[in-house]
């Protein structure tokens, strides 16, 4: 099992925890993939509790940019 599989296997194992979502972004960005890895980032940070209302328009504006241009191409 390569370890994008690894990564990916450990997220649907616990889809409630954060981390392995932000291991995989960690490893996306290590392995040139740096715009994917924000993707995921963004996601994690917008769906946390009690995010404090001034982060979020800047959070919601990137992760607009990243669904208008770059999900389709992944």
């Amino acid at each position: 099992m390569s370890d994008r599989d690894a990564l990916l296997h450990a997220i649907a194992a616990r889809p409630e925890e954060d981390t392995p979502r932000l291991m995989y972004a960690d490893w996306l960005e290590e392995n040139g993939e740096p715009e994917r890895a924000d993707f995921v980032r963004t996601q994690v940070y917008l769906a946390q509790p009690g995010l404090p209302s001034g982060d979020k328009p800047a959070l919601v504006k990137q992760n607009v940019f990243y669904l208008s241009n770059w999900v389709r191409e992944w």
